[in-house]
């Protein structure tokens, strides 16, 4: 019965991992890196120019990370003047601040630019989403722009990036959400206290 019992608990604790599993994948496109996770409660995608001689002088429009499927989804963090917005992207949009378009809200968050654009120098831009059923089954996209100027004008070459692509540079690696590790360690320990306390009684 407690063998029974203690299988049990660790077939549980492999289901609560593998729930709380997030999907992190990177890309890197003309020395700026993409990296976005999503979890059942939170969307993160990451920028950063790790050139500063290609990419330090340019500055950031919208930015969008969608491939996932979520029930609702409402504003997190972001990097100060973003506004939080559900929905996809629109890269042929103005960059600041009209690129996010309301569209697939069942599977993408966006990030409108404020009206005057950041420099990107080697800054790590940081923009979340708090969901609810956040999941994933393949990998995340990422979609992005870029200006030479801070109020992205993008005629006539001002554009200097315009991103819409699959993150799959980072191979879909599997990182454990925090909460799933404080969970697990007590987990293992009771499971190390049954199994001695089942075979307690069997002498050798």
């Amino acid at each position: 019965m407690k063998l029974k019992l203690a299988g049990a608990l660790v077939a549980a604790f492999v289901l609560l991992l593998g729930s709380s599993i997030a999907r992190a994948d990177t890309l890197t496109v003309d020395d700026v890196q993409f990296t976005g996770t999503v979890t059942a409660t939170t969307a993160t995608l990451t920028v950063q120019c790790t050139n500063s001689s290609v990419c330090g002088n340019w500055f950031l429009g919208d930015v969008t990370l969608k491939g996932f499927s979520l029930t609702t989804s409402a504003a997190g963090t972001a990097p100060t003047g973003y506004t939080f917005k559900a929905g996809g992207q629109n890269n042929d949009a103005v960059a600041t601040g009209g690129g996010c378009n309301g569209k697939d809200t069942g599977g993408a968050v966006c990030w409108d630019a404020p009206t005057t654009l950041t420099k990107m120098g080697t800054t790590l831009f940081t923009f979340t989403a708090t969901l609810t059923g956040g999941s994933t089954s393949g990998p995340l996209h990422v979609q992005a722009t870029a200006y030479d100027n801070s109020g992205g004008i993008g005629t006539h070459g001002h554009k200097v990036l315009a991103v819409s692509q699959d993150l799959t540079g980072g191979g879909g690696n599997n990182v454990p959400e925090p909460s799933s590790l404080l969970l697990l360690v007590p987990g293992l320990l009771g499971l190390g206290l049954l199994r001695r306390s089942a075979f307690s009684g069997v002498r050798a």
